[in-house]
Formats: C-alpha cells, structure tokens, sequence
C-alpha cells in the first residue's frame, strides 16, 4: 500500500534553520541589514507612518530587556504583554526572546469593542495563569479588579515606554531548540484563552519550511494588516521576516477595516509582493469592486497572497482575482492555506489556479511543508480512505508539544501516538489535503450535513446582505431536543427589511433545501468575532438559544 492508498500526507524531514535560536535571527538581520535602511514600516490607526530599521529595534529590545532584568524577571518566565502600540509590542516581544523569557501577547483591541474588552481579557488571563509578570503599553488601565489585587505591584513591570528608559543590555540569552519562545492564547473563548506553547524548534522548523517552500529571500517585502498578538501577524509574518531580513509592512486591522481598499494602496506603494488574510477579507474587496475602477494601482509586483484563517471560499476568491486582474495582479498570486497557531502557522498551501477545477464546495489546500505530516482518520483514529471526510489530524516539528498549564486539554488534543487533533474536518485526493470545515461547524438536519460557512457564502451572494456578518449554524428547537437552522445577517442601508428577510430564507431553502430557517436581521456589533475577524458562531447560538428561553434536554437551565 503507497501513501496515495491512502489519507496520509507528509511533508518530509525538516528544513535545518539558519540560525541557532529566535533571537540569533534578529542580531542577524540587524547586523546584515544597513543601519540607515528603513526594513519595518507600521502604519497606524489613523494613517500615520512610522518606519523602523532592524538595528533600532534590536536596540530597542536590548533597553527593555535591560529594564525586566532589572525588575528580576528570569529567563523561563512568563510574561504577559497587553500593548496597544505595534512596534512597542514587537520590541517587547523580542526583549523577552532576547532573554530567556516566555512572552505571553494579548490582545489589546483592534476595534472599540475589543479595546472594551481588553481590561476584563488581561484579568482572565492573568488570573488563570497564576498571576504571572505583566508589561502593559503606555495609558493602558487594567481592571480595578486587577490593581486591587495584592499581587498586582509584584507582578506588574510597567509600561513600554518606563522599559525603554534603560540603558541597553547586550547579555543575550542563549535558548535550546526546545524551550518554550512564546505562548500564543487561542481566540473564541469567553474565559481563560488556552495558551499554545510553541518552541524555538517549532518556529524556525516552520520558518524555514515556508522560505523553501515559497521561494522567499531577503528581498521579499511584506505587507500584514491582521493583529501582531495573532500567530499569523507574529509569527508567520514578522518573525518570518525577520529571519529573512527582509523589508516588512504592518497596518493596524482598524485601519484596513475602515476601508479595505487602503489595503491595496499600500501594497502598491511599498511594492508588497506577499501578504495575507482570511476568506473575509476577500469578500470586502469585492463588494468594493466598483470604487476599485477608478484607481491606478499597479500590483504586477504580487505574487504570493495566503488565504487562511478560516474556510477558503472559490466564489470568492474567483471574483477577487477578476476585480483585479486589470491591476497587473498575477492569475497564480493566491494560495489557499491551512494551518492554526498549534502548527506555528500555517503549514500547507497550493496554488488556487492549480487545483480550483475541482469540487467548487471546498477548496483544497495542497500539501504539508517538510517538517510537517498530515493525516485524516475515523472515530477509532484509523486511515480513511482517500476522498472520504475525516477528522484532520497533525504531526511534526512545527506542532505545538502542548498548552500551558493545562493538562486535561493537553490529554483530548493529543492521539495515544501523539497526533495533534485540529478540529477540523477534511479529505485526501490524489494527494491533495482539501479541509471542509470545523468539525463544530457541522449542521445536522434530516440526515443532511452542512457546513455552517457554505451556507453563510450563498446567502452573502445576495445584494441586500453586508458580507462579512453573516452567521449560519445549527440551534436548539423549543423543545429541547431537536435542532434547527438559524440564519442571521446584517441588510444593507436602505433595504427593506422584511424583503431582505424573504429573499435570505429562499435563498437557503432553495440551495440546501432546508424548510423554514430561523432568519434573523443583526448589526454589526451583534456579530461576535475573533481579533482576525473570524466568526464566533456558538457564542451567537448562545444568545439566540438564551434570548428564547430554551432549554436542552437533561441541562441544568437557559444556556448563558
């Protein structure tokens, strides 16, 4: 039997790194890159410009190291770093790297809903990992809750900005492969985030494995808009790109959400040739296809755009690719991918010109990078056949050893052979990994599955819907037992309401056949969402099963 008998995938051995360890590739890229040369350009909020050279941020790093030394900090903790600030945020992750320390980033807002939030996020997170050391940025307030807590003046190390007040330290911290480099908290939860323990090893087996793959040098230039506490912000962009020491641009996710347009602008004007987003952010440029007419971008300098996150959608990506090609961009310049912060980013991805003959339900997403294997088992954990749906499972030197503090995860992620379970769902064809979808994204009726996201896509094909907030997922019927779509969407200015409503449930019950879905009209801010954008779908069943006042069979009460 050959492995194209059956659904197993692997990337081969992996890719050696270049250098030692994570902070070895920053004093490399500082030493290699000319002191005067702008090689990292942030682009805030409101538009405003900052460029950084790859010196000044090893300087940079070496005054905040200075001052954690100072306040007794050793290298194998943790600390929790909630900055607001891009580049001080990068400066103090890589003070930590730099000596010995674990960062550990939080998410401080990229929207006014998140920026709310970020206060009773830093508690949780502080409070469930045992009160760890914590750099917060400049005029950011913790929660009462947090500074009234006894432990709070130990903990607390001060701002950026108090840590940039030291004189440098040049002492770096020598790590193995297999120490801890970073703690990456998981998005979707409302109480204490898993945290993903990523090593050395596993970023720089990763790194190297997209540089080959991908064909990327020091003269790549980059361009990311998602959050720098997010693995593909941080990881698979800018320590990517450090490695590589090459030119990289990062704007703030409000600045693009504001209008997505800015988005390509930027990309043309710093002469980007690689970026990357969700499917989502696809679908905001195309439902801005026709402000794109009257603009004279040139982007014939693209040609590697990764789309992951969340599940590829060819619908999408199709009209994308249209709506500009009269740009220059390149016909082969998207690769849809597949990875998550378990596997230090993402690890598989294949040209979308290359494989989108196939089933136009799903998109696939090729083959493992060396140091990674794949494989699509049963309930029992065995092969499945190739072409039949399983559960996707993932081994290798990019795959995390485990989540912080947090045995009881650590014993259902893991297979009795050590196979890191995804969660998702997927198949192997002629040796191509294609992923259908989160296993918890799979609605159950009559007998017929869906996925939520491929109901979500027909029904934003609609003109009277605003993509991007579309919600489609299973909810429990009022008696408890059984269970019943529900749609929610968020209408477009000036659409009748009751009209949008009729075409959304037609929509649906004529392209899956489902009778009678719940259709419910939302705003924006109803739409619960990741620091990426990504969709909350069981926070919003939540409320919607709690606002009915159901109750499931054989629970305690209304579901909260």
């Amino acid at each position: 039997m050959t492995n194209s008998d059956i659904s197993y995938l692997d990337g081969g051995p992996a890719v050696p790194a270049e250098v030692a360890d994570l902070g070895e590739a920053l004093v490399r890229a500082a030493e290699r890159a000319d002191a005067t040369e702008e090689s990292i350009r942030f682009i805030g909020a409101d538009g405003t410009e900052e460029g950084r050279t790859y010196q000044r941020l090893l300087d940079d790093a070496a005054r905040m190291l200075a001052g954690l030394r100072a306040a007794g900090v050793r290298p194998g903790e943790t600390v929790v770093l909630q900055v607001a600030d891009d580049p001080e945020l990068l400066t103090a992750f890589w003070a930590c790297v730099l000596g010995g320390f674990v960062p550990m980033p939080v998410n401080a807002g990229a929207t006014a809903e998140q920026r709310a939030d970020a206060p009773g996020l830093l508690r949780r997170v502080w409070n469930g990992y045992g009160a760890p050391r914590v750099v917060t940025g400049a005029g950011q307030e913790p929660a009462p809750e947090v500074t009234a807590d006894p432990r709070w003046a130990d903990a607390w190390l001060g701002s950026t900005r108090d840590l940039l007040a030291h004189a440098p330290d040049r002492l770096w911290h020598r790590a193995g492969l297999d120490d801890p480099v970073v703690r990456l908290l998981t998005s979707g939860s409302t109480g204490v985030p898993k945290a993903v323990v990523l090593t050395h090893r596993n970023v720089l087996s990763r790194t190297a494995a997209t540089v080959r793959t991908n064909g990327l040098s020091d003269r790549t230039r980059t361009f990311n808009w998602m959050p720098m506490d997010h693995v593909g912000g941080l990881v698979m962009f800018h320590v990517r790109d450090v490695y590589l020491g090459c030119h990289q641009v990062h704007a703030r996710f409000e600045w693009v959400l504001g209008d997505p347009l800015r988005w390509l602008g930027a990309m043309d004007r710093y002469r980007s040739d690689t970026t990357w987003a969700p499917n989502f952010a696809f679908g905001l440029i195309n439902d801005q296809a026709d402000r794109c007419e009257g603009q004279s971008w040139d982007l014939s300098c693209v040609r590697y755009i990764m789309n992951g996150g969340e599940a590829v959608r060819s619908g999408v990506v199709r009209r994308f690719m249209e709506v500009l090609a009269p740009f220059g961009l390149p016909s082969d310049a998207m690769f849809p991918g597949w990875g998550m912060s378990e596997t230090s980013a993402g690890v598989a991805d294949c040209e979308f010109s290359a494989v989108n003959a196939g089933d136009e339900r799903y998109v696939p997403v090729g083959r493992p990078q060396p140091g990674t294997a794949l494989r699509v088992v049963d309930e029992r954990n065995e092969l499945v056949p190739p072409g039949v749906t399983g559960r996707l499972q993932v081994s290798g030197a990019t795959v995390t050893s485990g989540y912080y503090l947090n045995d009881e995860q650590n014993r259902q992620s893991f297979t009795s052979d050590g196979w890191f379970k995804s969660g998702d769902l997927a198949y192997v064809q002629n040796g191509i990994l294609t992923v259908t979808g989160r296993a918890d994204d799979v609605i159950q009726l009559d007998g017929v599955t869906y996925h939520g996201h491929e109901i979500e896509a027909r029904v934003e094909e609609l003109d009277c819907v605003v993509p991007s907030y579309t919600v489609a997922c299973a909810v429990t019927a009022r008696d408890g037992e059984t269970e019943e779509l529900a749609v929610f969407f968020h209408p477009r200015e000036g659409v009748d309401a009751s009209e949008a409503e009729y075409l959304v449930r037609d929509r649906v019950t004529e392209a899956f056949g489902v009778e009678h879905p719940h259709v419910v009209l939302v705003t924006k801010e109803d739409v619960p969402k990741t620091g990426i954008g990504k969709l909350r779908r069981a926070q919003l069943r939540e409320q919607f099963e709690t606002a009915r006042g159901v109750v499931r069979v054989g629970a305690a009460g209304p579901r909260s």
